[in-house]
């Protein structure tokens, strides 16, 4: 038992944080951040604007992408880092905020910026065991919650944003969710993680050196399981962390970099948000087309990372 992709939608907020703003509150220049990350704005939530209103957004966008209503959905999986109430979950908001009437499940998975390819692994193995027929994957945050305008190693990295996507139940395997593998290592928490006063602490040189290394390793891995080499795969869609990141792990695949989709540039990192809202950046504009395999590999904290290979 397989799924297929029946609508997607996404929501970034209005507001746009450049470079060159960056350059009037901190020690930073537009050169600077480009260099070491290939970032040149990102999208900050209005104040006020919160996890679950960006989530709520891109569903509905996604509903009607799709042409059905909420409750033809039966199961809403919403992966986020960020959001403003411990409980209950954005994923049981989003189903009110939208109306269901259904009494469908819906909860959280906090992978960091690998928590959509967790929320798809969940996903999938609800399709594979016949449980739910549509299945809608959240992944929303509002990353500036986090941000510490006096560490100019961080702040620049991060914006905001919320992506949807609807699969549902197909008979076959070679269509929507194809396979997913997601892995964590615990004893590597210290490398990237929250503090208490909700800010980021980050070992930037070691992140970088885990990260170029595990997101191949898993885009290998979830190749070889499939029974696919590179020249399979359409697109590969990386979590969109730092364009250094993107382009030494296509070299490490033996990826060309025209194959590689980058959203980096424009949105930043956007943490568990991060692919979908790329994936619906390329299917707006015509660059990912229905039909087309894609590979989307991610990294973060935990440490966690995986990948997942769907078909459009």
């Amino acid at each position: 038992m397989g799924s297929r992709l029946i609508g997607y939608g996404s929501y970034l907020p209005e507001k746009i944080m450049t470079n060159h703003d960056f350059e009037r509150i901190m020690d930073t220049t537009d050169e600077w951040i480009v260099q070491r990350t290939g970032m040149h704005e990102r999208h900050f939530a209005a104040d006020g604007e919160e996890v679950v209103d960006m989530a709520a957004v891109a569903a509905r966008r996604a509903l009607d992408n799709a042409g059905i209503g909420i409750d033809d959905i039966d199961m809403v999986i919403c992966a986020t880092t960020s959001p403003e109430l411990d409980f209950p979950s954005v994923g049981v908001q989003v189903l009110g905020r939208l109306g269901a009437s259904k009494n469908q499940p819906a909860f959280d998975v906090r992978g960091a910026c690998t928590g959509y390819i967790y929320a798809l692994h969940c996903a999938r193995g609800f399709f594979a065991a016949g449980m739910h027929r549509r299945i809608m994957l959240i992944g929303a945050e509002k990353m500036t919650r986090f941000i510490d305008f006096n560490d100019r190693s961080t702040a620049v990295l991060f914006g905001d944003g919320a992506g949807a996507m609807i699969f549902e139940h197909s008979s076959s395997g070679y269509s929507g969710i194809i396979d997913t593998v997601v892995m964590a290592d615990g004893r590597e928490f210290d490398m990237l993680h929250g503090t208490p006063d909700h800010k980021i602490a980050m070992n930037g040189p070691e992140t970088y050196k885990k990260a170029v290394t595990l997101m191949p390793d898993a885009a290998q891995y979830i190749m070889e399981h499939a029974g696919i080499t590179a020249d399979n795969v359409d697109w590969i869609v990386p979590h969109q962390a730092n364009l250094r990141i993107i382009h030494s792990g296509a070299g490490r695949l033996g990826f060309p970099l025209e194959k590689i989709l980058v959203t980096v540039d424009k949105h930043a990192n956007t943490s568990g948000a991060s692919g979908v809202l790329a994936l619906s950046y390329a299917l707006d504009n015509g660059i990912i087309k229905k039909g087309q395999l894609i590979l989307y590999p991610a990294f973060g904290s935990g440490l966690t990372w995986g990948a997942a290979l769907i078909r459009m």
